[in-house]
C-alpha cells in the first residue's frame, strides 16, 4: 500500500465559534495523538482529505502528515465524524502508528451476493457492520466482503464464517452474528364474527278488540 502525503497545519482555533469559522475556510479541525506522538491540535484541507477518503485507498488510507516544524508522523484515520445532513467532515482523529507494529482497528462489513433465504421469501437481517481486525497499517483492508449467497431461512453467518488472509487476525468474537435469514413474516387473517342476526322486530301489539255496540 503506498502512503499518501497530506499537508496539516497545527491549529490554534479552540471552542465551538473558531472551530466554525476553521470549517468556512475550508479546513477541518482534527487531532493528532498515538505512537512517538504528543497529542496535537491541527487542521486538514476539506477537499483534499475528502478526495483522499472517497479514492480506492478508502478510509484506511495510511497517510504521511506534513506539518511545518514537526517530523511527518505515519498516520491512519482513526474517526472521523460527518454531518448527517450535508455529509461533509466535522472532525478527524488521526493515530499516529509504526508500520512495522500491528494495531487492532474496525474493518466494516459489505455483504455480497443474493441469498437463497431471501429468494424464498426471507428476511435479511443485518447484525454487525464492522469488526475488529489486528494487522500491520499497511495490510488494513477497507472493508471484508462476505458472501451470503448460500444462506438459507433461518441460518445465520458469524465472525468466524470470514475468510481473512494470512496477515490480518480476527479480534471480535467469533461467535458475533455478521446476518441471519428471518423466516417470512405470517399474517394471520382475523377471524370476523359474524354478527348476530338481527333482533326480529317485535310485533305489532294486535288491534283492541272492537266494541260491541250497546242494544
Amino acid at each position: 500500500m503506498d502512503i499518501i502525503e497530506l499537508k496539516a497545519k497545527v491549529r490554534q482555533e479552540k471552542g465551538k465559534n473558531k472551530v466554525n469559522k476553521l470549517r468556512a475556510k475550508g479546513l477541518v479541525p482534527a487531532n493528532l495523538y498515538g505512537y512517538k506522538s504528543e497529542a496535537t491540535d491541527i487542521a486538514v484541507d476539506a477537499r483534499e482529505f475528502n478526495n483522499l477518503i472517497h479514492s480506492a485507498a478508502g478510509t484506511h488510507v495510511v497517510l504521511r502528515l506534513l506539518i511545518d516544524g514537526m517530523e511527518a508522523p505515519t498516520v491512519i484515520v482513526k474517526e472521523a465524524q460527518r454531518n448527517p445532513v450535508k455529509d461533509d467532515f466535522l472532525h478527524i482523529d488521526f493515530l499516529s502508528v509504526a508500520l512495522d507494529e500491528k494495531i487492532t482497528s474496525a474493518v466494516s462489513i459489505s455483504l455480497i451476493g443474493n441469498s437463497v433465504g431471501v429468494h424464498e421469501g426471507g428476511i435479511l437481517q443485518h447484525g454487525l457492520w464492522e469488526v475488529q481486525i489486528e494487522a500491520l497499517p499497511t495490510d488494513l483492508p477497507d472493508q471484508l466482503e462476505v458472501d451470503i449467497s448460500n444462506l438459507a431461512i433461518g441460518e445465520s453467518l458469524h465472525a468466524s464464517d470470514i475468510s481473512l488472509p494470512p496477515e490480518l487476525t480476527l479480534v471480535t468474537g467469533a461467535e458475533e452474528v455478521l446476518a441471519t435469514i428471518l423466516p417470512p413474516a405470517v399474517f394471520k387473517e382475523e377471524e370476523v364474527e359474524e354478527e348476530a342476526p338481527a333482533a326480529a322486530e317485535e310485533e305489532a301489539p294486535s288491534a283492541a278488540p272492537e266494541a260491541s255496540e250497546e242494544s
